[in-house]
């Protein structure tokens, strides 16, 4: 095992700060040894399998070519919950769980009817399915790739979300949920302790039959749409530009509130009265998207400092 530790270190010692290099030693021989801290402080664990030593090998060498670590290990941390992320999906970040325990502490005790628009992983709606258990969660997004991974993080997570695949930018979508969405629904039941589930809704296609379930209206509306303007990326790092989706990243230098404003308009047909719309934003639009939001008659429009005192979350009223 110190051998192993010693090549992980060598290996990264050039290329990452000391302490971030410490942390990746603890965080692999943690993911793929089951190792603890104490235990590598001691110097005390196991005898290492072929299999180990391979799969931190190829770790190593991911983390040579600065991939992200998330990535190699397949598992990301988020809210007191691990997903599992690809490349078809982003990392969840700190500031994400931010907005999540927000939307949290406004319904605790209540049950409340969630959307999730862009939901990648999974990771803000499985969150409030599990931290909300009266809640009743949807989560839509354009990548089929995506919802087959937040489909598996509800499984992993024992949850209930029902997951539907659509382009909230197509002009196709208002009358997605007049009173009433049609599709073809999907539902895998998953034998765990708790006893839960999940619903993947598919679109079904023109020449099929129609199944009807009725929808409603959302108390709740929140997303982390793509709000990272092409002008910024000369200042990202080459980790995130090089590995992660730009579906879910960027959006045109003349109109960075493409997704917010469309998302604010879906929910003036959406939203139950008095619900509530909740975005993660980019600080450097914070003004603006307060005042598009009034523009298209929402109210109590609330600018929200993440713990970085950066404007991070916007929280507004139909």
């Amino acid at each position: 095992m110190t051998e192993t530790v010693a090549y992980i270190r060598n290996s990264l010692k050039d290329m990452y700060p000391p302490g971030e290099a410490q942390a990746l030693v603890r965080l692999i021989m943690e993911r793929v040894c089951g190792l603890s801290t104490y235990q590598l402080l001691l110097g005390k664990g196991k005898e290492l399998s072929d299999t180990e030593k391979f799969k931190i090998k190829e770790i190593v060498e991911g983390l040579r070519l600065y991939k992200p670590i998330q990535y190699l290990l397949g598992i990301a941390d988020f809210y007191g919950m691990e997903f599992k992320v690809t490349p078809d999906v982003l990392i969840p970040r700190p500031e994400t769980a931010e907005l999540v325990e927000r939307i949290i502490t406004d319904y605790r005790g209540q049950a409340p009817r969630i959307l999730d628009i862009g939901t990648g992983s999974g990771c803000i709606a499985i969150s409030l399915a599990k931290h909300l258990p009266g809640a009743e969660v949807a989560a839509v997004d354009i990548s089929p790739e995506a919802l087959a991974v937040a489909e598996e993080n509800a499984r992993l997570n024992q949850v209930s979300v029902s997951f539907l695949e659509l382009d909230i930018l197509s002009e196709g979508y208002p009358s997605f949920m007049q009173g009433k969405l049609k599709f073809h629904v999907e539902e895998t039941k998953v034998s765990r302790k708790e006893n839960k589930s999940f619903t993947y809704m598919k679109p079904k296609s023109h020449t099929e039959e129609t199944a009807v379930s009725p929808i409603g209206n959302f108390n709740c509306i929140v997303s982390n749409p793509p709000y990272i303007m092409n002008k910024e990326k000369a200042t990202m790092e080459a980790n995130v530009l090089e590995n992660e989706p730009h579906l879910a990243l960027f959006v045109p230098d003349d109109d960075p509130l493409l997704f917010y404003r469309a998302i604010a308009r879906f929910g003036q047909r959406h939203l139950a009265e008095g619900g509530h719309l909740y975005f993660e934003i980019n600080a450097l639009c914070g003004k603006e998207t307060v005042a598009m939001l009034r523009q298209e008659n929402y109210t109590e429009v609330e600018l929200i400092q993440d713990l970085y005192g950066k404007d991070r979350i916007v929280k507004a009223k139909i």
